[in-house]
């Protein structure tokens, strides 16, 4: 027979040949993969178009507007900071959140430009905000910077050094607002309101006592210290002390806290029957003052627990004790409705009380980094006892060692 029969191909080999193929392929893919993914990196064909911030302008605005910071002047940064405060005012109106947050960072870096900048940018996002925007361009059209206090007095030029003669005791004020409980800020407010008094044109100008001298008004024909107390008033905060009948007693604690038999008869130069008192002595004392401060706090002291009897509290009303600090005990009469008041005189060309004045200086915010108004007036008397008894201890101590040396001497003197 002439047919013959066709072998077929082992079905292995045709495995062989389509699994070499494949992967082959496969390699050759992956090749051009790489080779492509090269050439796209190269050539940056990957590289997003991107778009420009639709705010970019108005962030190159913010970045140049305040020009170099360092190189700006006192006058310029007071007119710069008194912009932001107007600014932080009209955003308060619509966003008080931020404006407060924008407000707690200026405090905390005290850098004007850095709050300038974190308002405008919120301002870039209000900038459809048509009355916002209109009332931001108005802070800088009609701005007129004023450096000047709504307080009068405190423009004066030696207003400033009279703050610094001030806060040079600060470390004597602060003592005696430790151990006594009365604010700080309380005690200074009524040496303010009598030294300003004896500044009133009907008397030595302002100028004439603080630009010489830099030193406060120590004693005049009608009070003794810093704070100007009488004499018979001096002799009363002291006796009130130790009589727990006084109406206006503020408590055993107190007696604790004076040496009634300090004296400094070398600062007596004269004949004035009143300096032979110890406590006048104490109160014209010089250096920094503290008996002035002390006798002071004491007062202050007095009038809050004669009116805490009455179920009166003083704590939050300056101008009440200020009043009764210039008219004395004899006008203290606890009720509801108090009238503020006092001596009245002239600073400049304004008319004062001597009540207005004091309430006017503890709340103008001036000198509060030294004597910051706190909230608490007066501290209770079981807190005192509790935070100074290591204190009082030190100081009953020091008393009795002063007595037992004072009684040696004069058995010395004796002998002799």
């Amino acid at each position: 027979m002439g047919n013959t029969e066709e072998k077929k191909t082992p079905k292995w080999k045709t495995w062989v040949k389509y699994t070499y193929l494949t992967a082959l392929h496969i390699l050759a893919g992956v090749a051009a993969f790489l080779i492509l993914t090269a050439l796209a990196v190269k050539f940056k064909w990957t590289n997003d178009a991107g778009d420009v911030d639709i705010n970019n302008r108005y962030y190159e605005d913010i970045a140049s507007q305040y020009g170099n910071e360092s190189k700006k002047d006192s006058a310029t940064i007071a007119r710069d900071e008194y912009i932001m405060f107007q600014r932080l005012g009209v955003l308060s109106r619509f966003y008080p959140h931020n404006a407060k947050v924008i407000s707690e960072a200026y405090q905390h870096e005290k850098n004007v430009y850095t709050a300038l900048r974190m308002l405008d940018a919120v301002s870039i996002l209000l900038r459809d905000n048509k009355q916002f925007m209109r009332e931001m361009k108005d802070v800088n059209k009609k701005a007129k910077f004023n450096s000047g206090s709504v307080y009068a007095w405190s423009n004066y030029t030696v207003w400033k050094q009279f703050c610094n003669t001030i806060i040079k005791d600060k470390r004597a004020i602060d003592s005696v607002s430790r151990l006594t409980g009365v604010e700080s800020r309380i005690i200074v407010m009524c040496v303010v309101g009598e030294q300003l008094r004896m500044f009133n044109s009907g008397r030595e100008k302002f100028k004439q006592y603080v630009y010489p001298y830099s030193r406060l008004i120590l004693p005049s024909n009608r009070g003794y210290g810093v704070s100007g107390i009488l004499e018979h008033t001096a002799l009363r905060i002291e006796s009130t002390l130790f009589n727990e009948k006084d109406p206006f007693y503020p408590g055993d604690y107190f007696q604790q806290t004076i040496n009634v038999r300090d004296s400094f008869p070398e600062v007596i130069n004269d004949s004035i029957s009143a300096h032979r008192h110890k406590t006048i002595q104490r109160l014209i004392k010089g250096g920094d003052h503290y008996y002035s401060y002390l006798y002071t706090a004491y007062l202050m002291r007095q009038f809050q627990a004669h009116w805490e009897r009455n179920n009166f509290d003083l704590s939050n009303r300056p101008e009440i004790l200020g009043t009764l600090f210039n008219l004395g005990y004899q006008k203290s009469k606890p009720k509801k409705n108090p009238e503020v008041g006092g001596s009245t005189f002239k600073i400049g060309e304004k008319d004062y009380t001597f009540g207005g004045l004091c309430f006017e200086f503890y709340y103008s915010g001036e000198m509060q980094d030294a004597f910051p108004i706190t909230g608490r007036g007066f501290i209770p008397v079981k807190e005192l006892e509790k935070n100074n008894k290591t204190w009082i201890e030190a100081i009953k101590k020091r008393i009795e060692e002063e007595e037992k040396a004072r009684l040696e001497a004069e058995e010395d003197a004796a002998l002799k």
